[in-house]
């Protein structure tokens, strides 16, 4: 329900996320503070109709963040927040009254996405909201524009708050930092075995839940602490060809260092057989 209160327009939403924020000020007024309480009380309970109880609808009830997973640097990226009483929405790309996500920098300044409130130009994509869990695809909107600062870094702080779309009640908040894309790398290596003096090619692919890290970046080839060769990726992969290794068995392993967004990485070993 939307009330007109002053030529303005007040939810009821609004109206109860006052009167909790009234209940939990830790620092109240001598004088007034009693009136005040009891006049928003009055208000809401005359305005706005009283919610289902609690037990006779299981989304009901405040939320309570329990975790959120690894937040990167890439615009569009599985976040997934995790607790109870979140409450139920429908996927939606845009700003809500439920959902808030602060990059809490200081310089550059930081920026909000999702809550509507803050008329920011950057937005949520929601693929799914539960009761027990939020799944963020990523930011919209203004994402990277020219001149601004709408991006994230490694080692940015950042809040995640929450509240219930049934019942209003919240936020709950969730801190935590910007980190590194997690990245998986394997190796081969062709033909295996081989013969004394062959040329034979080791192959490194590195992943990641966000894609692939940029080209031209490095993959080195070592055996124990000798380093073989490099390869250069490009979508993903590299290569290193080589035919000075020694009669017997080889284990040799890929490394990735990474970069400022993609972690680094190295895979198991590969046996190559020399015959």
């Amino acid at each position: 329900m939307n009330l007109k209160i002053a030529n303005a327009s007040v939810s009821c939403l609004h109206l109860h996320r006052l009167q909790n924020a009234l209940r939990n000020l830790k620092a109240r007024p001598s004088q007034g503070w009693a009136m005040l309480v009891v006049s928003v009380a009055a208000l809401t309970f005359a305005l706005c109709p009283l919610p289902v109880r609690a037990q006779d609808r299981p989304e009901t009830g405040s939320p309570a963040i329990t975790s959120v997973s690894t937040v990167t640097a890439e615009q569009y990226q599985t976040i997934t927040i995790k607790g109870t009483g979140f409450g139920t929405h429908a996927p939606y790309t845009g700003d809500t009254d439920f959902i808030s996500f602060f990059d809490l920098r200081t310089n550059p300044p930081g920026w909000q996405a999702g809550y509507s409130g803050y008329n920011d130009t950057i937005t949520l994509i929601v693929n799914s909201w539960t009761n027990t869990k939020i799944v963020l695809g990523g930011f919209s909107g203004a994402w990277g524009q020219s001149g601004e600062y709408y991006t994230l870094a490694v080692g940015d702080p950042i809040e995640v708050q929450v509240w219930n779309p049934q019942t209003g009640d919240g936020p709950s908040d969730k801190d935590s930092t910007v980190s590194t894309e997690p990245t998986t790398s394997t190796v081969t290596s062709a033909p295996n075995p081989s013969n004394l003096d062959q040329a034979v090619t080791f192959s490194a692919t590195v992943t990641s839940s966000a894609g692939s890290p940029p080209d031209g970046e490095t993959v080195s080839f070592v055996q124990g602490k000798k380093v073989l060769g490099t390869g250069t990726l490009s979508s993903g992969s590299a290569t290193f060809t080589t035919s000075t290794l020694a009669k017997g068995n080889h284990s040799v392993v890929a490394e990735y260092g990474g970069d400022a967004n993609f972690a680094s990485s190295k895979s198991k070993p590969v046996k190559q057989v020399v015959n």
